[in-house]
Formats: structure tokens, sequence, C-alpha cells
């Protein structure tokens, strides 16, 4: 097939899932669809969740169905009605899957949280997001404590607490058994009801809560199951659940009756042992197995169907010959949901290596800094328009008025499209660090250093790392009062104020920094010098 031909019939295949009437309108229909549908069908799979007979927890698509809605009644004769905030702290178990599901049929808003979140982190959030309620997991209660101002409308009636013996809190497990089965509200949900207020490292330092629709998720999760080249029947997802992909994973498994596959957290080293023992064929591919040296029995894996993100042309090639199946790249983002796909329809070795072209329901454009719209290969900011996308930062107007153009979410990414239409992103305009699967505010973390009584000032940037994507280095200028604060002394300092994954790994002192001519510093400068940026750098994981 020539390659004019393949473009046409991903183009066609595009529209024709644009055309779909049959996605559901809301949570409350995808769940009623789903228990209808596959019924006795196992739907999430916690293999790793510890229950008194043993490990593993299973419901099957009906018994997830009737807990989700005890869970809502229960919920709601707690207070929890449409519009209500609700945060939600906990690690990857049955509970959260049912929780977030239970906010969704009520028109309830779930805010989740990072469970590595410092007890002002914590702060942030909860009172940023406005949150009502709380739901969280016994072993992070302590980081309740360490909040420094609870909002006066949270009490100890509006926390939940999982897997807890005590007598503080409400207990999950009590609240669920309040409800009924065949419990139904009285009151309507729309697809453009607000579901999540999903948080994201912006470049305007504190994180953001990315305000989603149920529409924003139902067409995140089918989509991607209504441009499948083939059937998917056991899904695995590895990342925390308060990430975009679980939950996305977890509508497209309601969607098309897949077995989600949910481990406890993700590990490069039992990846394949998973596919094999679970008869995985969709998951997402840790970036560690990018260069390992390949099995002969790779290729004989039930795999169908492989994402990565931000992967070479050769690392793509590399793992599609490992284990003889697509692997594609794809770009998307907290605000938009998908913006570009790899299609299978695309055989063109050309695309490897570029973020594809553009998803269902999305319009994309590259534009120049003067606001034109750029010719091919010539770099621009992406930019990004269509059904669904998410409404702008909450209570953050300012941050909305930059980020948006006439009904276009501006991305902060450089993109070129090439000769044949491919999009390939080359570099960030935003001050962003991409760590495993988290997006880093450089900002944020150079608010944090410049707190310290003894640091001037701080400016933090990405650098490359072959097992992360990136990895964090700030430079550190010390104030007169003292040259001698150790390396150890300020990560013990970011580690009682960030998250563990926010802690710079390298560090380096400087004398002064190049500045721009607005007094910025001109990290374009630091990182240009063509030198190894840990060369001169003390490392946090070795202690040099």
């Amino acid at each position: 097939m020539s390659f004019s031909t393949e473009m046409q019939a991903y183009i066609a295949k595009k529209h024709e899932v644009e055309r779909r009437l049959d996605f559901p309108e809301n949570f409350r229909e995808l769940l009623d669809n789903a228990s209808a549908k596959y019924s006795d069908k196992i739907a999430v799979n916690f293999f790793e969740q510890t229950t008194e007979t043993g490990v593993g927890l299973q419901l099957t698509f009906s018994e997830l169905h009737d807990k989700v809605y005890r869970l809502a009644q229960g919920l709601n004769l707690k207070g929890v009605t449409k519009g209500s905030h609700v945060a939600v702290m906990m690690s990857n178990r049955i509970e959260f899957p049912i929780t977030w599901l239970a906010i969704g049929v009520l028109g309830a808003v779930m805010v989740p949280v990072n469970t590595s979140y410092t007890g002002s982190e914590l702060d942030y959030l909860i009172n940023d997001s406005d949150s009502e309620f709380i739901v969280i997991e016994q072993q992070y209660l302590p980081v309740l404590d360490d909040m420094r101002a609870m909002p006066p409308n949270i009490n100890t009636n509006n926390i939940i607490a999982v897997d807890y013996q005590g007598h503080q809190f409400e207990q999950w497990h009590a609240v669920c058994a309040l409800g009924e089965a065949d419990f139904r509200p009285d009151w309507s949900v729309n697809a453009d009801d607000l579901l999540n207020i999903q948080y994201t490292s912006g470049t305007t330092g504190f994180p953001k809560g990315c305000m989603q629709t149920q529409k924003y998720w139902i067409l995140l999760g089918c989509v991607v199951d209504a441009m499948s080249p083939c059937p998917i029947t056991n899904i695995l997802t590895d990342h925390s659940f308060y990430y975009m992909d679980p939950q996305w994973q977890l509508v497209m498994s309601l969607h098309c009756g897949a077995r989600l596959n949910v481990a406890g957290r993700l590990s490069a080293s039992k990846f394949i042992g998973r596919i094999k023992r679970y008869d995985i064929d969709f998951a997402w591919i840790p970036r560690p197995l990018i260069g390992q040296v390949a099995s002969p029995d790779d290729r004989n894996l039930p795999l169908k169907k492989l994402f990565i993100g931000g992967a070479s042309a050769e690392s793509i090639v590399q793992l599609q010959e490992r284990f003889g199946i697509k692997v594609s790249n794809a770009y998307g983002m907290t605000e938009i949901g998908p913006g570009l796909m790899v299609p299978d329809q695309i055989s063109d070795p050309d695309i490897l290596g570029t973020c594809g072209l553009i998803a269902p329901f999305r319009e994309c454009k590259i534009v120049l800094e003067n606001g034109n719209d750029a010719t091919r290969l010539q770099p621009g900011e992406l930019w990004i328009r269509g059904d669904g996308i998410f409404n702008g930062y909450y209570n953050k107007p300012e941050a909305n008025a930059d980020a948006f153009v006439d009904g276009w979410f501006r991305t902060g990414d450089k993109f070129i499209q090439t000769e044949k239409g491919y999009f390939k992103i080359i570099g960030r305009f935003k001050d962003m660090i991409r760590r495993s699967s988290e997006n880093i505010s450089a900002l944020e973390i150079e608010y944090v250093l410049s707190q310290h009584p003894l640091i001037e000032q701080a400016a933090v940037v990405a650098v490359p790392d072959d097992y992360r994507g990136e990895e964090v280095k700030a430079y550190v200028l010390l104030n007169e009062l003292n040259n001698n604060l150790t390396p150890q002394q300020i990560i013990d300092y970011c580690q009682t104020r960030l998250a563990a994954f926010k802690v710079p790994r390298y560090l380096e002192f400087v004398h002064d920094f190049p500045y721009t001519a607005t007094k910025k510093v001109a990290k374009h400068v630091l990182i240009s010098t063509g030198v190894d940026l840990t060369k001169n750098s003390w490392d946090r994981n070795k202690h040099t």
C-alpha cells in the first residue's frame, strides 16, 4: 500500500471514529453498559493487593457496577453530592477506581493526590482545589497532620479512611456498606459536568488543577479502543492510579470489556513476567526496557500493542524487532488528553521517532512567535483544540488567559511538521522537566530552594537520562552569609518540602549566574556549553 493510500485510510478511520454515536454520554452510562454487556467477565484484577485470603483482588463487571453504586449512596449519605470536591489519596488498590467511579456517577469531582506529596504540598492542593471531603489510605494519614491549614469545612466527619482500624475517621468499607446496589441518584449527570481536577506542574511555580469533564475521560478511553487495529482483552497498568494512564485505561476496559490488570507499582524488571502471567496484550512499555538485552521468547508473548512516549526512531525499531509487534509513539497532555498518535495504518519508516498524526476529535497547528502558522519544517509552538479538552485551570484566570488563544490551547512544546505531515517534537518553550511519568515545574523547585536562608538564588534545569528520560539538576548560588552549606543539607531541606520525584538529583554550586536583559537567569547559557551537565555536579545517587 502506498504512503498516500495509508494516509487516506487513517484519515477515513479518524473521521469514522468522530462520527460514532455509540460512545457513552457519562460515567453512569459507561458503567451500566459495561455491566450489561460483560456481566460475569473479570473487569479489574489487582493482582498484588493483599487480602485476608491471600494476594490478588478481582471484581467482575457486574460486581464492580454494584460496588460503585453502593459506595455512591454511602458517600451521598455522608454529604457528597453533585459538584462536591473530593480529594483521593490512595496507593494502587481496588478502592481507588471504585471511589472514582462512585464520584463520577454522583456527578461529584475527584481531586487525585500524588501519594509522594509532603504536608506542605498536600496543604496547597487541598486548599487550592476547594476540596470538601478527603478519601485517604491509612498510611498517608500522617501527611494530613503535617498540613498547615486544613480548610474549615473539612472535619473528621468529612475524612474517609481506607484500611483503617481506628475511630477518629469514617471507615471506607463502612461507608460502602451504607449503600444499596440498586441506588440511582435522582439528579442528572451530563457529559460536560466536571469530573476531575487533575493537578499538573506548570510554568508558574505550583501545580495547577486541570478541569476535566466526563466527556474528556469518555473520549480519552474510548478513542484509544476505537483506533486499535485489533480487539484488546487484557490491559496492564502499572502507574499509580492518581496518574492519567490508569484512569483512561479503566475507561477503555469498561468500554471494550477488557480486563484491567493493576500492578502495585511500575517495575521494568517484572514487566515481561507480568505480561506472561496475566496474558497481557496491551501495555505502556517502561523506558528502561529500551536497549535491554532481548530474549528469543519475547516474540512469543501475547502482546498485540505497546505504547511509548518520546522514543527515538532507533528505539522504536529495536522494540518492534524485539517483540515482533507495532510499538507506537504518542503525544498527550493532562490538559488535552490525546493529541497526536502514530497510526498502525502507516508503515512509512519516516513516521518512527515522530508523534505521528492528529488524533480523533483534535485539531493541531504549529504557530510561530509572530502568531503566523508555520510552514513545513518551520519550528514553532504546537497549539491544539477539540471536543472534550480541559476547561482550563481551576481558579487560575491569569494562567487561562496565557494558555488559550481563540479556543486554541498553547501546549508550550516546540514542534515541526515534517515534509510528509508528521508532527515531531523538538523541544520545549515551557520550563518543565519530564522525569519518568512526572511533569516537574522547575520554578516550583527554584521557589523552595530560594526559601532556604543560606541560598541566594537557584536555577533548575533538565538533564538527559537514559533510564528516566530526564533528571533534575539545580544550580545553587549561596548568599554572603555562609558558603559552607553542603549538597546533602540542601537535599535534606528539599525532602521536607517536595515530593521525592521533585528533589534534585544533581547539584552544582556557582559563583554567579548569566542573566537575560530582563534579569532572569539565562538557563540556555547554563546548558549550552556542550559539556555533560552531570560532569561538574554532585550526584545524589552517588553522594559524589
